[in-house]
């Protein structure tokens, strides 16, 4: 049987993963939509950095948004404050 290339076992760099600072989850007024708009979502981490990572508001509520992205090969998600969001568009001619 012919082995093909790639790595073996946890995807690169998933062990580097550090999860940002993130919100205490609603437990209620949460609103899920059918179909998840694009954001530029600000991230914070522990050690004091930001950095702003492409992803999609997957709920919200009044004042948080539980936002998802890519990062190490894996869907991420944090609840953060909504101003640290950002509508993105996805149109090519924009």
């Amino acid at each position: 049987m012919t082995q093909t290339p790639g790595w073996q076992g946890i995807p690169p760099g998933a062990d580097r993963f550090v999860p940002p600072l993130q919100r205490a989850a609603p437990s209620e007024g949460i609103t899920e939509p059918t179909r998840s708009p694009a954001l530029w979502v600000d991230l914070d981490y522990p050690d004091g950095s930001t950095s702003t990572r492409k992803g999609f508001a997957m709920a919200w509520t009044g004042t948080l948004v539980l936002a998802q992205w890519i990062e190490y090969s894996r869907a991420r998600e944090a609840w953060v404050d909504a101003a640290r969001c950002r509508r993105r568009d996805l149109r090519p001619d924009a």
